[in-house]
């Protein structure tokens, strides 16, 4: 993951929506510690490398977990995960990430689950891609977990209508 000299960690992820379903990959845990399932469902996304446009970003890591290639529409969220969680009694940051969410349009490929080049073989944390159905989204474990919430209240209007939205660690 591209990290910068302040040590914020840059990503962006794919909102992509096609016939009532969203595109998602089912992913390993990746980090100990936080109180999620062993494997949830997160948007296709990874880290923004150096030299590489948001858009171009976009594009390559849909394209690496999902096998599809797409255009890439507006920006709709912005994700901040700090862990561990700030509390009082907790100074100490090992990870503070910023997942930029752009709205995709699929235009072409073929859908398989994908792998992270950076990563060995037995080392993969993505187990699956698919289309799960948007008003079943709350039966999966989903990540972050106000994720299901905002495609389902957004999706009907194709996010036409949703302004910029800022999610925090613990949303």
């Amino acid at each position: 993951m591209s990290q910068s000299s302040s040590g914020i960690r840059l990503r962006v992820a794919a909102l992509g929506i096609e016939d009532g379903k969203v595109l998602l990959v089912k992913h390993r845990r990746f980090l100990s510690g936080i109180d999620l399932p062993d494997e949830s469902w997160i948007l296709p996304g990874g880290a923004v490398q150096v030299g590489e446009t948001l858009e171009e970003a976009v594009r390559r890591e849909v394209r690496e977990e999902t096998g599809l290639l797409c255009e890439v529409g507006d920006m709709i969220f912005v994700k901040e995960l700090i862990y561990p969680y700030r509390k009082e009694s907790q100074s100490t940051t090992t990870l503070h990430v910023l997942s930029l969410c752009f709205v995709v349009e699929i235009i072409g490929g073929t859908l398989h689950t994908g792998k992270d080049p950076e990563l060995a073989d037995d080392e993969q944390l993505i187990v699956e891609a698919a289309w799960l159905p948007i008003e079943m989204l709350h039966n999966y474990p989903i990540y972050p977990p106000s994720l299901a919430t905002f495609i389902q209240a957004e999706a009907s209007a194709g996010f036409k209508t949703c302004r910029a939205r800022y999610f925090r660690s613990e949303d």
